[in-house]
Order: C-alpha cells, then sequence, then structure tokens
C-alpha cells in the first residue's frame, strides 16, 4: 500500500513537473524561432555590411597617407623656407645692428666734438 502510493505521488508531481515545464519549452520555441530569424538576416546582411566596413577602412587607410604626405610636404617646406629666410634674416639683422652701432657711434663723436 505505501509502493503505491508514493507511486501516485510521484506521478502527481511529475504531471505537475510537466505542467510547469509546458510554458518554459514554449518560450524555448519561440526563442529559438527568433532566433532562427536573426542569423537568417544576419546571414543576408553581414556580407554587404562587411563589404562597406572594408570600404571605409580602405578609405580611411588612404585619408591617412594622403594627410600623411600633406604633412610632410608642409614640413618640408617650412624647413625650406627656414633656411632661406632666416639666414637673410640673421644677416640683416646684424647689418641693421652694426650700422646703428656705427651711426651711435658717429653722432657721440660729434656730440663731444661740439662741446
Amino acid at each position: 500500500m505505501v509502493w503505491e502510493m508514493v507511486l501516485v505521488l510521484l506521478i502527481l508531481v511529475l504531471i505537475v513537473f510537466v505542467i510547469l515545464l509546458i510554458p518554459v519549452v514554449l518560450e524555448l520555441k519561440r526563442t529559438l524561432s527568433k532566433l532562427s530569424n536573426l542569423t537568417d538576416t544576419l546571414n543576408k546582411d553581414l556580407p554587404e555590411i562587411l563589404d562597406n566596413v572594408r570600404d571605409i577602412s580602405k578609405n580611411t587607410n588612404q585619408t591617412s597617407e594622403k594627410l600623411n604626405n600633406v604633412v610632410s610636404d608642409v614640413a618640408d617646406f617650412e624647413k625650406k623656407i627656414s633656411s632661406e629666410i632666416k639666414e637673410p634674416a640673421l644677416e640683416a639683422a646684424a647689418t641693421v645692428a652694426g650700422l646703428m652701432q656705427g651711426i651711435q657711434t658717429f653722432v657721440t663723436y660729434f656730440v663731444k666734438r661740439k662741446k
């Protein structure tokens, strides 16, 4: 008699468990269906997206190379201007300084001579 009661109780527990499991199984089925749709969509759209990413990457690399070339050209131009202008400007400044010193000496000589 005890075995029969245990068996009936076990069957009741199993029935309750199965009843509680039905919504979980149905939700799992819906989730798997959505996941399948998502993978189908990704399989269709992903190649286009990857092509676009490759194009963007290629364009970015080309733009970076062009910018590096421009920056290099600007740096070379700045060095050239600096070497062509700096030297003459320093010479001109030295000449003007020497001229100013000569004028100062000349003026000092005449001022002392008048006194």
